[in-house]
């Protein structure tokens, strides 16, 4: 079955959000906090699992809310060269 990925940032997101030591329901509510009422726990799931879009304005909150720079949530250029064919045709 194909899987259609919908963002670059998800491992991102996952691997920093577990070195803070954050479930996705902390984040989540961290983000909500911040004023990103659409994003809950399944909302930070499906970002990790890159299966749900994020908008530019959530991945400013997602880095501001993380303590990161944007370009922290952007994969490596190696990562983001083998995978970009499958991230714009939607899978891989």
């Amino acid at each position: 079955m194909d899987r259609r990925y919908r963002n670059c940032i998800g491992p991102e997101v996952r691997e920093l959000r577990k070195a803070r030591v954050l479930t996705q329901e902390q984040l989540a509510a961290k983000l909500q906090l911040a004023g990103l009422h659409s994003i809950d726990r399944v909302g930070i799931a499906k970002i990790e699992t890159q299966i749900r879009s994020v908008f530019d304005y959530e991945l400013a909150v997602i880095a501001q809310v993380m303590g990161v720079e944007l370009a922290d949530l952007i994969p490596s250029p190696e990562r983001l060269k083998r995978d970009l064919g499958s991230l714009i045709g939607g899978k891989r």
